[in-house]
């Protein structure tokens, strides 16, 4: 395997570089969950989980227009865009964490939206708990990440260039990681201003929690983990970064090669947005979004 290709997949999201509770119309959380929770809206409780050391400030537009109709709960996890940060592992200890959340605040089937890292989240929570989630909306996410720029990755072959990649991100000064972060961003925002915005957040965000979320997203396949998976899911995709390399049709074939097993989902590839599909085309991103929102939600609480 080529270390270039395996290397570029790792960063196929930005490398940008708990546990409070804020408050909008109201707030909730355990003292001891990983994560600061935003609630607003009332109805059909939806959770956004963003993506690697992005604050939940990234769905701001998206939270505006649906809270109104919608139960809102907007994630910022530990380790990132300030939050404190907590014992490794990090992916396991989230997915457990927002299960015991869900129960917590007896929220009644949620529809879950996650994106990049917080999509794999957003999967493992309903592989973990299908009785918990009512739906899944995927933001430019795969459930096994070097299998993105090489279908025959698998978590033995991959291991060492994660750790590899720990390594060296360990051993980054901070000017190397903000170079990075920012050279990253511009290929996956296209606004200049939200690109200083995701880089603050990365700024904020705890380096060593960043490098061993990429480090276990590099070693974690969730495709055998899909076929427990029984909620409505969207995959929406983006190819645009990687125009110019690889063709659209590659892309959008390994996107839906990876999500086979997983009968109940449908993956549609967005043809202009880059990686931020929410901030590229946040008009575009609202309409798909609530269109699957009414379809999903249970008729009770469309009422």
């Amino acid at each position: 395997m080529s270390r270039a290709l395996l290397l570029a997949a790792f960063v196929a999201v930005p490398l940008v570089f708990g546990c409070a509770t804020t408050s909008g119309a109201s707030s909730a959380a355990t003292p001891t969950a990983p994560f600061a929770v935003k609630r607003s809206g009332q109805g059909q409780p939806v959770l956004f989980i963003p993506g690697l050391a992005s604050s939940g400030e990234v769905w701001e537009e998206t939270v505006a227009r649906l809270q109104t109709q919608y139960d809102c709960h907007v994630f910022t996890l530990a380790g990132f865009a300030g939050q404190p940060s907590v014992p490794a592992p990090f992916l396991p200890t989230m997915r457990r964490a927002l299960a015991e959340y869900i129960r917590a605040q007896g929220l009644k089937k949620p529809i879950i939206v996650g994106h990049s890292l917080g999509g794999a989240l957003a999967l493992g929570l309903a592989a973990d708990a299908p009785d918990l989630v009512g739906g899944v909306f995927i933001v430019d996410s795969v459930p096994f990440l070097p299998a993105l720029m090489y279908p025959g990755a698998t978590v033995e072959t991959s291991k060492p260039f994660a750790e590899q990649f720990r390594t060296q991100m360990r051993m980054q000064t901070v000017e190397q990681r903000s170079q990075g972060s920012r050279h990253a961003l511009q290929v996956y925002i296209s606004d200049e201003a939200r690109r200083e915005v995701a880089a603050r957040w990365g700024a904020d965000s705890d380096p060593e929690t960043v490098t061993q979320a990429m480090y276990e997203l590099g070693i974690t396949d969730l495709r055998p983990e899909l076929s427990r998976i029984t909620a409505p899911t969207f995959v929406l995709g983006s190819w645009v970064a990687f125009e110019g390399r690889v063709p659209r049709e590659a892309v959008e074939a390994n996107y839906r090669g990876q999500y086979q097993t997983l009968t109940t989902a449908r993956v549609v590839m967005h043809d202009t947005a880059r990686h931020f599909i929410m901030w590229d085309d946040p008009q575009g991103f609202l309409a798909t979004l609530e269109g699957f929102l009414k379809t999903t939600a249970p008729v009770e609480s469309r009422r």
